[in-house]
């Protein structure tokens, strides 16, 4: 037990309060598959035009849930990692064996970002996995070699697809080597299992590994640990952007460094670990408490009300000694009895959930430009991505008209999946009537 507690270094010297301190350093994937086919193409051609991608953001438009995440093995190198749950998947016996099987295929594209107009394909491939309905796994995590050169950044589309149940899910990823320090040149592996992690917070206290593609040129690593809360982000008609630089930390330790050694998170909060602090890129750990991406009491549901509340109503609310009959008075102040609070509540924060879910970067995805539009509007009806912006489609069946949110992709030090809101004046309109829905008992809806 006294070498586990060593080995905890983060943890141990959070609780001691020791920054600069430096312990004495201590140091301490499944069968399912049954083919495989690959096929790359390496010639150059010019990217097409997304469809609308819509169903990448609607928590009810699949059945499968894979998960996706990039780690660079070298220079020219980079692996694709996919998480597959066997249990979602549909089985046959339609087969010459007569067994129960299923069979998932990942399709990816590889696309260099050249400039704004032209973007070229440098890799493409298709792999095709068959799974046994009576294999024990509950997760299965396979590996896609991608031909990613290096000093350059590249959006990687990948298509999955249950070919039984003819169910098919996109997903979008940056594939940045353009420094060998930023977040993709480390993995979160669990401790135990030794298992990627696909997101890029723990839960709770949870204990994990940093695996480094170039492992035995650092033993020390710097951790910046961010306590404070992130503040919530401004409406749509608001001109304003935000700084995506965060200020001082609030605490800063010097941690001994190898893949062997186990860390251990005692605050909730934005972790940073580099090597170099001298740059700007390094690897963010997050740690929202054991239920994230969940909402799971009354204390957690309270800074969501702030988007729709008064002032005085949320510091009233954030003041209460007793929070969730504090949460239940608000909703029911706002609409027509308990049923209708009940179905509010149920609808908003199941947005939240979804919100972290879909876009936590360095902060709680409800708290992100797309999470704010995502909770308050809800999933829009069409989606178009490209390399550099996401643009978000509500329609107004009455009018023929619709309202248009575009999303730009920033280069954050701090995590790939942050975007923020081109904000204009013309949308105070329908963001106050949004407002007033909500307000009002009802969930917003355009028309």
């Amino acid at each position: 037990m006294a070498q586990k507690e060593e080995n905890n270094y983060l943890y141990r010297m959070q609780n001691n309060h020791i920054p600069y301190s430096i312990p004495k350093p201590a140091f301490i994937a499944v069968h399912a598959a049954l083919m495989m086919l690959f096929f790359a193409c390496s010639a150059p051609v010019k990217t097409v035009k997304e469809k609308n991608v819509a169903k990448i953001y609607n928590p009810s438009s699949s059945k499968i849930h894979p998960a996706f995440s990039v780690f660079h093995d070298n220079e020219n190198t980079s692996t694709l990692f996919v998480k597959v749950f066997p249990k979602e998947l549909l089985y046959s016996q339609a087969n010459p064996e007569g067994l129960y099987k299923a069979t998932f295929r990942v399709n990816y594209n590889l696309y260099e970002i050249v400039n704004p107009s032209e973007n070229i394909m440098v890799d493409s491939g298709s792999v095709t996995y068959t799974f046994l309905r009576d294999a024990p796994e509950q997760r299965v995590v396979k590996e896609i070699h991608l031909k990613a050169g290096p000093g350059k950044l590249y959006h990687l589309k990948i298509q999955a697809t249950d070919l039984i149940r003819r169910e098919e899910v996109i997903r979008y990823i940056y594939v940045d080597k353009r420094t060998t320090l930023s977040q993709q040149n480390f993995m979160i592996r669990e401790e135990k299992s030794g298992l990627p992690y696909f997101a890029p917070y723990v839960l709770g206290r949870s204990k994990f590994k940093i695996r480094f593609n170039n492992p035995d040129k650092y033993k020390e690593v710097f951790v910046s640990y961010y306590g404070q809360e992130f503040p919530l982000p401004k409406p749509s008609f608001t001109l304003y952007r935000e700084n995506i630089y965060l200020s001082n930390p609030d605490s800063l330790w010097i941690l001994p460094y190898s893949p062997d050694l186990t860390y251990q998170l005692a605050y909730e909060g934005m972790y940073f670990f580099q090597f170099d602090t001298a740059v700007k890129e390094g690897l963010t750990v997050l740690n929202f408490g054991s239920s994230f991406p969940r909402i799971k009491n009354s204390t957690e549901m309270v800074q969501p009300i702030e988007y729709i509340a008064t002032y005085s109503e949320y510091e009233r609310i954030k003041k209460a000694m007793n929070k969730k009959f504090a949460v239940d008075e608000f909703w029911l102040d706002n609409a027509e009895g308990p049923e209708r609070a009940r179905e509010l509540i149920r609808i908003y924060y199941t947005r939240v959930f979804f919100s972290n879910y879909y876009f936590t970067s360095f902060k709680p995805g409800w708290l992100t430009d797309r999470g704010m539009i995502f909770i308050i509007y809800g999933p829009p009806q069409a989606i178009y991505v490209d390399d550099s912006k996401e643009q978000w489609v509500y329609f107004k069946k009455s009018s023929g008209t619709s309202v248009t949110f575009i999303f730009s992709h920033v280069a954050s030090p701090y995590a790939e999946n942050h975007y923020l809101l081109e904000r204009s004046e013309s949308s105070e309109g329908h963001w106050k009537q949004a407002i007033d829905t909500w307000r009002n008992g009802n969930v917003f809806m355009l028309d």
